[in-house]
């Protein structure tokens, strides 16, 4: 018997089954590798009813961080369905098993004695299974046996993970366990953040190119679909306001800009919105894309307008950032595209919060927008190229320009990002590398920008500047791997990655 189904195979099959008194029980998981611990969990779970149905997250759903599933979800559903408590398997078409559970109605759902704890659920789901198997008249039950990781597996046996990233891990954990490290990012909720920067719209036009021109020399491409996403300051508050809901941001939009409703849409809710209208549109980053399976090949790119202030935007951009003693934190992300000005500098310089201060070196600005063009900062982010060049240094040793920029700068903290040579970290306490936790990436725009907001949150957060890097690079690693901005840096998809590396 094929025991793999369709979701509406299955919702036939169980009307049967229960007509005949079957009792149902429901099983969800990934199940990356299956091992001696799924096999004897389902042999439980089997023995509380008449039929097992496993249901399995898709490839497209689990986030646990670059490589993973390790296995597909055919090569998975396969497995399980080989098992002999299995009935049946079936692979969902949710993120989470919540919309599952209320097509399968389960007498009972079945989880792992891990799950009886529900405050170590990194994800908070369990919650919400729990209701949804109620709300169905099931109740949810616990087996009680040996407990095996998938992920503690994989990473033991299976991995490729490059020899540094296992020993910077191995020093990780000699110093904290993952119950530490969880905490520390539940205590970022209690921050409040001000980010004030460019603001950005990410426009990518997807094209097959077709070749040379027959009546010149130049390329051509066929226009395919396009897809636009927030960038710049936008994005990096939406980023911040998945730890905590404390966040204020100061920007400035061109008033007929024709994206307005999807930049208000797409902001975090939690977001406080602090913005200043310009005659000109809000700046357009379009890049022509072509896709070949999961890499992007980026061809050519327009600036649409640099979006410069007047004196009246740039009076209530101050007027604004005159609170910013209320806050943790003021991240300040300086893209070099019109929004900053030496009077804006000045006022946020003089704000005695703790400032993070990035700027961006692009086509644009090239020359011009270099770091020491502000005042202070207590912590700065830049690629080794922005570092280089505003010191007018392409060849001292990277720990020499860190120290002198700092020196400059009047600041006790700064982290050199390096692509796939990871990030280079420094503070009065200690100095270290970080190395890079993919290297194989589909779109590296905005890696940047999330690990400056998550390395400065730890930062403003007093913890030490190794624990902000890693934690920066956790988020860069998973930027990475999605095209454009397209999604924020989930707070439960960073707990999944962090506890997938430290097993």
């Amino acid at each position: 018997m094929n025991k793999i189904k369709s979701l509406q195979e299955l919702e036939e099959i169980l009307v049967k089954e229960r007509s005949n008194g079957s009792t149902i029980v429901h099983c969800h998981g990934v199940f990356d590798l299956l091992h001696p611990g799924h096999i004897r969990h389902f042999k439980l779970a089997k023995n509380k009813g008449d039929k097992l149905v496993v249901t399995i997250t898709p490839d497209r759903y689990v986030n646990k961080g670059p490589g993973r599933p390790a296995f597909t979800e055919q090569l998975r559903l396969e497995s399980i369905a080989a098992l002999e408590d299995v009935d049946y398997v079936v692979l969902t078409d949710s993120p989470d098993a919540v919309s599952i559970i209320k097509t399968i109605k389960p007498a009972i759902y079945v989880k792992g004695s891990e799950y009886r704890s529900h405050d170590s659920d990194v994800t908070g789901k369990i919650v919400d299974e729990v209701d949804a198997v109620q709300s169905v008249g099931g109740k949810i039950d616990y087996t009680e046996d040996i407990v095996f990781s998938s992920s503690s597996l994989l990473n033991r046996y299976l991995s490729d993970t490059p020899h540094q990233v296992k020993q910077f891990l191995h020093a990780i954990k000699d110093q904290y366990n993952l119950e530490d490290l969880l905490k520390k990012i539940n205590s970022l909720k209690d921050l409040k953040v001000l980010v004030i920067g460019d603001a950005i719209i990410d426009e990518y036009q997807y094209v097959d190119p077709l070749g040379i021109s027959g009546k010149g020399h130049h390329m051509v491409s066929c226009c395919k679909e396009r897809e636009i996403f927030l960038g710049g300051s936008l994005i990096t508050a939406n980023h911040i306001a998945q730890f905590t809901p404390n966040v204020t941001l100061i920007t400035a939009l061109g008033k007929n800009c024709p994206h307005l409703e999807f930049i208000h849409e797409r902001l975090d809710p939690n977001i406080k919105t602090q913005f200043v209208y310009t005659e000109s549109e809000t700046l357009i980053k379009k890049r022509y894309v072509f896709k070949e399976e999961k890499h992007l090949s980026k061809l050519f790119e327009t600036y649409s307008t640099l979006n410069e202030l007047g004196v009246s935007q740039t009076d209530k951009v101050v007027q604004y950032l005159q609170a910013a003693s209320d806050y943790d934190l003021v991240l300040f992300i300086d893209f070099g595209n019109g929004f900053t000005n030496q009077t804006i500098i000045d006022a946020t310089s003089n704000t005695k919060t703790f400032l993070a201060l990035n700027t961006q070196t692009n086509s644009g600005n090239r020359g011009y927008n270099v770091v020491t063009k502000h005042k202070r900062a207590d912590y700065i982010s830049l690629n080794e190229a922005e570092l280089r060049l505003s010191m007018h240094d392409k060849k001292t040793p990277l720990d020499g320009l860190m120290n002198a920029i700092c020196q400059i700068m009047q600041c006790q903290n700064i982290s050199v990002t390096r692509g796939i040579n990871g990030v280079v970290c420094s503070s009065p306490q200690e100095c270290c590398e970080i190395p890079a936790f993919v290297t194989d990436s589909i779109d590296r725009i905005g890696a940047g920008d999330s690990y400056l907001a998550l390395s400065a949150l730890f930062l403003a957060q007093k913890h030490s500047i190794q624990i902000a890097g890693f934690m920066g690079s956790i988020a860069a690693a998973m930027s990475v791997q999605t095209v454009g901005n397209r999604e924020s840096i989930n707070k439960a998809s960073l707990c999944k990655f962090l506890t997938r590396l430290m097993k």
